[in-house]
């Protein structure tokens, strides 16, 4: 299934909407490559996350990121490890920077990927969604997600393309908070900090999510609270049926806390609603690329656990770095084929360290005995390394 595509028959298949999708697609745009980009949920229905921490490519006249980097014992609130603060690093609502991206996209919505074959074309792939049509391309980039159909079509459908599950559950709510609730919050640290309970490993995470300015010129706030904990018993451990029965279980659980971590979570409102995980990941591996017709980005390629919040940054490094490469076929330079495995060559091995790095920050963040500055949770965030800069 060897592929000579070269600039005069190139177009891109972008199959998801999310931002290392929007961020290829605006790629693309931008250097005048053909390409169509298809989400398969429809406007307003599809669930962005909470935030990404982005740690390189900041505009540094954007304001100081302030605070520090703090791990605390949950029991004291004391810190044990603090992370200076970086002009580099800026936490961004997911759904904003989505709409960004989003500026000046024809994004086709409602269509869910189902399949991917060969056209009769032999320099084309041919997608099928969910709605009953179809697309052509020269290539398919899969930015769809943690269960990315992409990477199960490049697998033909094996356990391989499996997300491996990790003994970690984890709740997330957004709750609202009063200048009052959110200065003590805010003393400590004015943006986030985490924290382990050593007796229980219990873990949790805050950060500030909105500061929202009312007429009056009085303001109210909503935090990201994460907590998580690890899978020794399935029974004992089992993740709450119910968002009130998850909100009185991490209740339960941040008991011995100290103030104002305790309040953080005796505050959350019995009726919210919560986000439950069992936390998973794919460490990238080796798939046949039909001949360079099909390729894999961010989450599809390379899913990952959120403690090192590292995630995004692969994946917008991943869409940058392949706009790069297209750049070159578009050129005239090299063919579709030798692009999307210069792409692969350099993203795997990078992608899968960040992936097993992860991983065990996962782990070690629900062991007191264990951490140390070295830990992958603890140790300092860079930007992911390139061959290609």
């Amino acid at each position: 299934m060897s592929s000579e595509i070269t600039k005069s028959n190139l177009k891109v298949l972008i199959v998801g909407g999310g931002i290392v999708g929007l961020t290829l697609a605006q790629g693309c745009r931008e250097n005048d490559i053909e390409f169509e980009i298809v989400e398969k949920d429809e406007h307003g229905k599809r669930a962005q996350g909470w935030a990404i921490t982005l740690h390189a490519a900041v505009d540094p006249s954007l304001n100081d990121d302030d605070g520090n980097f703090l791990f605390l014992n949950a029991r004291t609130a004391s810190p044990r490890y603090k992370i200076p603060p970086s002009k580099l690093r800026r936490r961004l609502d997911r759904q904003k920077i989505r709409n960004v991206l989003a500026a000046d996209l024809d994004i086709h919505e409602g269509k869910g990927l189902t399949s991917i074959s060969p056209a009769s074309d032999p320099d084309l792939v041919t997608a099928e969604f969910s709605d009953g049509t179809t697309s052509n391309a020269t290539l398919i980039v899969g930015a769809d997600g943690n269960n990315s159909v992409t990477r199960k079509c490049l697998f033909n459908g094996s356990e391989e393309a499996n997300l491996t599950k990790l003994p970690v559950y984890c709740i997330g709510v957004v709750r609202p908070f009063t200048e009052e609730q959110i200065s003590s919050v805010r003393a400590i640290d004015p943006l986030l900090f985490q924290g382990l309970d050593p007796e229980t490993g219990s873990y949790m995470w805050f950060s500030l999510q909105e500061i929202i300015t009312k007429d009056n010129g009085s303001k109210s706030y909503k935090g990201l609270v994460v907590f998580s904990w690890l899978i020794k018993d399935e029974v004992a451990d089992a993740m709450p049926k119910t968002d009130a029965e998850r909100v009185a279980y991490i209740k339960k659980r941040t008991e011995g806390f100290a103030e104002p971590l305790r309040s953080i979570v005796t505050g959350i409102p019995e009726d919210i609603t919560t986000t439950p995980l069992r936390l998973s990941d794919f460490a990238t591996k080796e798939w046949d690329n039909w001949g360079g017709k099909v390729t894999l980005v961010g989450d599809a390629a390379h899913a990952m656990t959120m403690y090192r919040g590292e995630g995004a940054n692969h994946g917008i490094l991943d869409a940058a770095l392949l706009v790069d490469q297209l750049k070159k076929v578009k050129a005239g330079e090299i063919t579709q084929k030798e692009a999307i495995d210069a792409y692969e060559a350099e993203m795997r091995p990078r992608a899968h360290e960040a992936v097993l790095k992860s991983r065990q920050a996962a782990l070690d963040a629900h062991d007191w005995d264990v951490l140390t500055e070295n830990s992958p949770i603890i140790g300092g965030r860079i930007a992911p390394k390139t061959a290609f800069i």
